[in-house]
């Protein structure tokens, strides 16, 4: 992993940069009960020492990997293709992938902000029984 050759030389010499979280009290901060947040902010905003502080907190590169495809949900598309090629992870091995296949799988080209009447119509043409289907108008 050529991205992250010198973490063997600089394994436990770094701390995560506060500003990444900079909404949390780090004093009393869970690392493991917020590690996906964590790993997210690492790989959108993170910087290299950043990375290797996650590193040792979350088990070396082979750790984090292991967060950032099974757990790692909310990443820009530019993020993503950092995050596989940075970590050396196949596209389709990530939760943020597989939840993206779904989503696109049942809901097609609807958009992100939902417009409640094209939902409706789609629901109605994914169903057998449209007038069952509940509409959110009056």
């Amino acid at each position: 992993m050529k991205a992250f050759s010198t973490y063997i030389n600089e394994r436990g010499k770094h701390r995560l940069n506060p500003g990444l979280l900079w909404e949390y009290r780090l004093d009393n901060f869970d690392w493991q009960k917020y590690r996906r947040v964590v790993a997210e902010r690492v790989i959108s905003m993170g910087r290299l020492f950043d990375w290797y502080a996650a590193f040792d907190l979350y088990g070396g590169i082979r750790g984090f990997r292991k967060i950032a495809c099974d757990e790692v949900v909310d990443l820009s598309p530019r993020d993503l293709e950092f995050m596989y090629r940075a970590l050396n992870i196949e596209k389709t091995e990530t939760r943020c992938y597989k939840q993206a296949q779904s989503r696109k799988a049942l809901l097609g080209d609807l958009p992100y902000v939902f417009d409640f009447q094209a939902v409706e119509k789609r629901i109605i043409k994914m169903t057998d029984y449209p007038d069952k289907v509940y509409t959110t108008s009056n």
